[in-house]
């Protein structure tokens, strides 16, 4: 994928789905750690976020974690989008 004029959509596709290419990813993500919920189980709530949040707030909000931001209000209280209840 080093020459440009030779992309395929396949690498085009592989850069943009991967945030590694449009953010500086925490390196703390990176540690070894527990896992208190199984892939499948990340993927059903996350895909219900998607729905309920709708797909650019939700990823917005995934990148802002990437980085090492966790998304909090302007009281300091975990973020909660427009039209979810606030816990």
């Amino acid at each position: 994928m080093s020459d440009f004029d030779e992309w395929t959509p396949a690498d085009s596709t592989a850069i943009l789905i991967n945030p590694y290419f449009a953010i500086d990813i925490d390196p703390t993500l990176t540690l070894p750690h527990g896992k208190p919920v199984s892939e499948e189980h990340w993927i059903d709530a996350n895909a219900k976020m998607i729905r309920h949040w709708g797909a650019e707030v939700y990823l917005q909000n995934l990148l802002a974690v990437l980085k090492g931001n966790y998304p909090r209000d302007a009281y300091g209280e975990p973020f909660e989008p427009p039209g979810r209840p606030a816990r």
